[in-house]
């Protein structure tokens, strides 16, 4: 055995390579001893490693004051302690009950109101007037009470698509309506839309039946006026008229018991009058065969509606006195002259009981005493017993008549014989006036 292989049997053998030296070893010579080699490190060291960035304490270090604890992250929140976690745990719990019971509270309340739920009794005639928008009908609406949430009611109506539904007119409203009923119940076909009877007496002018829809609440003379100068009534019997505006409208107005929607729209106020007296005259007309102009037999109706003074006899002897007239103008100088007091009474802003000579000199198309044959137009609304007269005069050779003091007429065939009554009657002996 060589003494290398000697050397290597006598001790444990130690490679001299540096690869399988310990950390830090490798630096030192082969002067280094087993005495010297540090056992706390090395291949063979059972203790962890230390990470290259922390520094094996030093002596001494042992003894030293703890570091201090590592501070929290920016932004991290710090653990809190028992007693803040439960006070603000029951804050939080507090404030979402008083929110809840406050939504709960106000969602009541709008529920009450848009369901009319535990509301006070109360009926009210409400009004959409014309051009009411959804604002002005929610401030109405709760300014009598019937709504409490105007912003609410606007919109549940634009929700529902209802808004445009809205009809003018007067409706019976109650607190039972819930916001759907309420926006139904001021429609057009709503059932609850309040109506009015009007009966329009015969012999009523335009003027005077326009009033009287006003006063029954229908609609105003001003709509109505408005509605006769612009609108247009296409009926066969106003073809032929030449007159417009109120004038037109003037004897087609039937005299008649309607039963209209309050606040009703104009237009369609004055075509259920017109509608009437078409439907009049066709039942009529379909008998009779006329030998006039309708619109004239409606002119010498409406004459005869102001001069009779009641009975169907009375009627067809005046129609009969207007006919001899105009068919025979020259019968006692006459010249074609109705002579009506009533034509020129139409023109007075009140009606008189006498009328004067200023009165009689009225320069107007209307005044039968200054214009020969039948006035411009019909001087009132004739009901159908003055039409029928109209249609059908009685056959007599009357060409005067006056209303005596007995509230009848009298009729006469002889200037003479009318005047002689007509002195007895006023004390004077003025000639050739056609009636009282």
């Amino acid at each position: 055995m060589s003494n290398e292989e000697k050397n290597w049997g006598d001790e444990e053998q130690i490679p001299d390579t540096a690869k399988n030296q310990p950390e830090g070893a490798a630096a030192q010579g082969d002067a280094d001893s087993w005495d010297n080699f540090d056992w706390t490190e090395g291949f063979c060291s059972w203790e962890p490693q230390s990470k290259e960035d922390e520094p094996l304490p030093t002596q001494g270090s042992f003894f030293a004051e703890p570091p201090e604890p590592p501070q929290p992250a920016a932004g991290k929140r710090q653990p809190r302690t028992l007693p803040e976690s439960l006070l603000a745990a029951l804050l939080y719990v507090a404030g979402v009950l008083v929110i809840s019971l406050v939504l709960a509270t106000v969602g009541w309340r709008w529920a009450n109101d848009l369901l009319a739920l535990d509301k006070t009794e109360l009926t009210v005639s409400f009004t959409v007037s014309e051009g009411d928008s959804i604002a002005d009908v929610a401030d109405n609406l709760k300014e009598e009470g019937l709504i409490e949430y105007k912003f609410l009611f606007q919109l549940f109506a634009a929700i529902t698509n209802k808004t445009g539904k809205i009809t003018t007119g007067t409706y019976e409203l109650n607190t039972e309506m819930d916001y759907s009923a309420l926006l139904n119940n001021i429609s057009s076909t709503s059932v609850y839309r309040e109506t009015v009877t009007v009966t329009i007496p015969e012999g009523y002018t335009v003027e005077e039946a326009f009033q009287l829809l006003e006063d029954s609440g229908v609609c105003s003379v001003e709509d109505l006026t408005a509605s006769a100068e612009s609108d247009t009534f296409d009926y066969s019997f106003l073809e032929d008229v030449d007159r417009t505006g109120t004038a037109l409208l003037e004897g087609y107005l039937f005299p008649d018991t309607y039963e209209f929607y309050k606040d009703a729209d104009a237009e369609n106020v004055i075509k259920r009058l017109l509608s009437n007296f078409a439907g009049q005259m066709s039942e009529v007309l379909s008998e009779e065969t006329l030998s006039y102009d309708l619109d004239d037999v409606i002119i010498i109706a409406s004459i005869i509606e102001k001069e009779t003074t009641g009975g169907s006899d009375d009627r067809s002897s005046i129609a009969s006195v207007i006919y001899n007239r105009l068919e025979n103008p020259d019968y006692d100088g006459i010249g074609g002259y109705l002579q009506m007091d009533s034509t020129v009474q139409y023109l007075l802003e009140e009606r008189k009981e006498d009328l004067t000579q200023p009165d009689l000199e009225i320069d107007s198309p209307y005044n039968t005493y200054l214009y020969a044959g039948l006035p411009e137009g019909p001087i009132c609304n004739p009901g159908m017993d003055s039409i029928e007269a109209a249609l059908n005069p009685s056959d007599t050779d009357y060409y005067y008549f006056m209303l005596g003091d007995d509230g009848e007429n009298h009729f006469f065939t002889e200037s003479y014989s009318f005047n002689t009554f007509k002195a007895a009657q006023t004390g004077t002996t003025e000639d050739d006036t056609g009636d009282e």
